[in-house]
């Protein structure tokens, strides 16, 4: 008997639902606008496919057919492409329509249903734009000064890696040119903010060999996200640790000239009764002098820390994937995208992510790798 886990539940769940209201919409939307009702049967089949689409992208890898992986893959990324020109059509015949009203255009339309058609070819090029965006991922570069640097170190570089969302739809060539991203830019120490999985992976070994192939001097860094709770938290750190990551669970290291403390994301305590520990607690078990760095997969720095961190690495918010929907970030996170000054000398920043969640889409909210120089104050003053 096939068990749901109880994140998978929640997925399924909020898919199920997202699915029904835009079948509900479409179906009497295209009513509204006069076109023939179609047969019970016909939407039956229409739904039924609809479904098979939108859910091939979180069947988990156990419930899968090793022998049908190809067709899967087809049907995950049509079905999330599809969820994606389905939220833009919805959108692009809402603003149609609504100028429509406002101005009264009271022309001969050139053709029959002229603004099912606008809107279908403003979600068509809209998503094509979004998937050319997705897969051109940019390396963000960002220079901190600093005094707490050893004399012997005038610059140190780190390269975060955040919200990769390895599964099915993030796929192998475009891991590699990831890689190749990243050793270009020979980074000391690279760090991962979270949700590196987006689900069971079934290739573990050959896409953790691939994350072996650059080696840091000083080693590779992870902390959970939510998605690594979603995936199942033993299977998500199993795959971390092969790939070469060091997971920070509430544990402080030494990476060369600087600290780095690593905390889980909040969603453990929700779904594995993870204990939660308290940062300004943690980071009071560094005594001495040195460049702390925090990696914490949600930006909502905990306001008795501030002061107790130079930097804190988040992700999480993918600066809202698709335009406009990052404005419904702004109603949970304070600061949603770059380097904020928090004051009493911590900083945060906040990654756009580097793959994505859901639709291989990405609209005005482009993918990053972001290199971190944390360069010798008095080094850059003798230049």
């Amino acid at each position: 008997m096939i068990k749901i886990k109880r994140s998978e539940g929640g997925f399924i769940g909020a898919y199920i639902t997202l699915y029904v209201v835009l079948f509900l919409f479409f179906y009497h939307y295209f009513r509204f606008k006069g076109i023939p009702p179609l047969s019970w049967n016909t939407l039956f089949c229409i739904w039924s496919s609809g479904a098979l689409l939108m859910m091939a992208p979180i069947i988990p890898p156990r419930w899968r057919f090793s022998s049908l992986r190809y067709i899967h893959t087809a049907l995950a990324w049509v079905g999330t492409i599809g969820l994606a020109f389905g939220l833009y059509f919805v959108l692009a015949s809402l603003v149609i329509d609504t100028t429509a009203y406002i101005f009264s255009l009271s022309w001969e339309p050139p053709l029959p249903r002229w603004d099912l058609w606008l809107a279908f070819c403003t979600a068509f090029f809209i998503c094509l734009y979004g998937y050319k965006e997705s897969m051109a991922v940019r390396v963000v570069s960002i220079q901190i000064p600093t005094e707490k640097l050893p004399k012997e170190f005038s610059r140190f570089r780190i390269l975060q890696i955040s919200d990769l969302h390895l599964g099915i739809l993030i796929n192998k060539k475009m891991l590699r040119q990831i890689m190749k991203q990243i050793q270009e830019e020979n980074p000391d120490v690279i760090v991962s903010t979270g949700d590196l999985l987006d689900g069971e992976i079934e290739d573990v070994e050959t896409i953790s060999q691939m994350m072996l192939h650059y080696h840091p001097p000083y080693g590779k860094f992870a902390v959970t996200g939510n998605h690594e709770f979603y995936a199942g938290i033993e299977h998500a750190l199993y795959f971390t640790g092969k790939a070469g990551f060091h997971v920070l669970r509430g544990k402080i290291v030494e990476a060369g000239p600087i600290y780095i403390v690593g905390v889980d994301d909040p969603g453990g305590r929700f779904l594995k009764g993870q204990p939660e520990v308290e940062e300004d607690q943690l980071l009071k078990n560094i005594s001495d002098r040195r460049f702390t760095l925090l990696l914490k997969h949600r930006p909502l720095p905990h306001r008795g820390a501030v002061g107790m961190f130079d930097l804190q690495l988040s992700g999480h918010v993918h600066r809202g994937q698709l335009f406009p929907f990052m404005a419904f970030t702004w109603l949970f996170y304070r600061h949603t995208k770059g380097l904020l000054d928090l004051g009493k000398g911590s900083l945060l920043y906040v990654s756009h992510g580097t793959g994505t969640w859901g639709p291989p889409v990405r609209v005005l909210a482009y993918p990053e790798l972001t290199v971190i120089d944390l360069v010798s104050r008095s080094s850059k003053e003798g230049k």
